[in-house]
């Protein structure tokens, strides 16, 4: 029995693995918008039955693609950067930062992870209620990823330069506003 679900979880990571594969070279050729479950399901060679044993839909796909890119990350408080300053892992995940289609779920995905931490660390910095503080960290990271997105998500010198100004002008900011 044990080896039968060992099996099963085997069979489950190629198939997932298949689905990857497809949805990103369909990422490269299409874009995500132009994209379906039907096209992903002939790419990785599956049935559209099996596509929906893992996933509920293209969407479900790329939620679960995006936790997995951001997975790749040190954690938040082990980052060399504080705000949502992320370098996707690998050229497969760059797609995701990259296309116009995928971005937005990529930041909404940042937000609600890097809020965890971010936002109280806005409050204990500024003395902000919880919901300022939400809309300030909201307004940072977004900003943050915009700037990222302008640069091509690429570490470089200037990249770590325009980094830290970045950080510099949002604690100065916070430390501002703690001192009314």
């Amino acid at each position: 029995m044990e080896e039968q679900a060992k099996r099963e979880d085997r069979r489950t990571r190629y198939t997932k693995q298949v689905i990857r594969e497809a949805f990103f070279e369909l990422l490269r050729e299409k874009g995500f918008d132009k994209t379906s479950v039907a096209d992903i399901c002939r790419i990785a060679e599956i049935n559209r039955g099996t596509f929906y044993l893992h996933y509920v839909d293209k969407y479900d796909l790329l939620d679960a693609v995006i936790d997995e890119a951001l997975d790749e990350e040190p954690p938040f408080s082990e980052r060399e950067h504080t705000l949502c300053q992320r370098v996707p892992a690998n050229d497969d995940y760059r797609l995701l930062y990259e296309g116009s289609d995928t971005l937005p779920h990529v930041t909404r995905h940042i937000l609600e992870r890097g809020g965890k931490e971010g936002i109280p660390q806005v409050m204990e910095r500024s003395g902000l209620d919880e919901e300022t503080a939400r809309l300030v960290f909201i307004f940072a990271a977004s900003g943050n990823i915009a700037v990222n997105n302008q640069m091509g998500w690429k570490r470089s010198k200037h990249f770590n330069e325009v980094q830290k100004l970045l950080r510099e002008i949002f604690y100065s900011g916070l430390e501002q506003i703690s001192k009314k």
